[in-house]
Protein backbone atom coordinates (compact mmCIF):
# COMPACT_ATOMS: atom_id res chain seq x y z
CA UNK A 1 0.00 0.00 0.00
CA UNK A 2 2.77 2.42 0.96
CA UNK A 3 4.66 1.57 -2.22
CA UNK A 4 1.66 2.50 -4.40
CA UNK A 5 1.38 5.84 -2.63
CA UNK A 6 5.07 6.57 -3.23
CA UNK A 7 4.78 5.62 -6.90
CA UNK A 8 1.73 7.84 -7.29
CA UNK A 9 3.58 10.78 -5.73
CA UNK A 10 6.57 10.16 -8.00
CA UNK A 11 4.27 10.14 -11.04
CA UNK A 12 2.77 13.44 -9.92
CA UNK A 13 6.22 14.92 -9.50
CA UNK A 14 7.20 13.77 -13.00
CA UNK A 15 4.09 15.41 -14.43
CA UNK A 16 4.83 18.67 -12.61
CA UNK A 17 8.45 18.55 -13.76
CA UNK A 18 7.40 18.01 -17.39
CA UNK A 19 4.92 20.90 -17.23
CA UNK A 20 7.58 23.15 -15.76
CA UNK A 21 10.01 22.22 -18.53
CA UNK A 22 7.40 22.96 -21.18
CA UNK A 23 6.58 26.34 -19.67
CA UNK A 24 10.21 27.44 -19.36
CA UNK A 25 11.11 26.30 -22.88
CA UNK A 26 8.04 28.03 -24.30
CA UNK A 27 9.04 31.30 -22.63
CA UNK A 28 12.54 31.05 -24.06
CA UNK A 29 11.20 30.38 -27.53
CA UNK A 30 8.84 33.34 -27.34
CA UNK A 31 11.69 35.66 -26.38
CA UNK A 32 13.82 34.38 -29.24
CA UNK A 33 10.94 34.92 -31.69
CA UNK A 34 10.30 38.43 -30.38
CA UNK A 35 13.97 39.32 -30.71
CA UNK A 36 14.10 37.99 -34.27
CA UNK A 37 10.92 39.87 -35.18
CA UNK A 38 12.26 43.15 -33.79
CA UNK A 39 15.49 42.68 -35.75
CA UNK A 40 13.47 42.11 -38.93
CA UNK A 41 11.43 45.25 -38.27
CA UNK A 42 14.65 47.23 -37.83
CA UNK A 43 15.95 45.91 -41.17
CA UNK A 44 12.71 46.91 -42.90
CA UNK A 45 12.87 50.39 -41.36
CA UNK A 46 16.44 50.86 -42.58
CA UNK A 47 15.49 49.80 -46.10
CA UNK A 48 12.47 52.11 -46.10
CA UNK A 49 14.54 55.02 -44.83
CA UNK A 50 12.13 55.65 -42.00
CA UNK A 51 13.53 57.66 -39.12
CA UNK A 52 12.03 57.33 -35.68
CA UNK A 53 8.50 56.50 -36.80
CA UNK A 54 6.72 53.57 -35.25
CA UNK A 55 5.38 50.73 -37.33
CA UNK A 56 1.85 51.89 -36.60
CA UNK A 57 2.59 55.34 -38.02
CA UNK A 58 4.16 53.85 -41.13
CA UNK A 59 1.18 51.59 -41.75
CA UNK A 60 -1.27 54.43 -41.14
CA UNK A 61 0.51 56.64 -43.70
CA UNK A 62 0.61 53.77 -46.20
CA UNK A 63 -3.12 53.13 -45.74
CA UNK A 64 -3.94 56.82 -46.10
CA UNK A 65 -1.92 57.09 -49.31
CA UNK A 66 -3.49 53.92 -50.66
CA UNK A 67 -7.04 55.05 -49.88
CA UNK A 68 -6.42 58.54 -51.26
CA UNK A 69 -5.11 57.20 -54.57
CA UNK A 70 -8.05 54.79 -55.06
CA UNK A 71 -10.70 57.53 -54.52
Amino acid sequence: MEEKKILKEMDELKIIQKRFELITVARYRDKAKMKKASEEIDKIRKKAGVGGKSTTEILREWRDKRCASSS
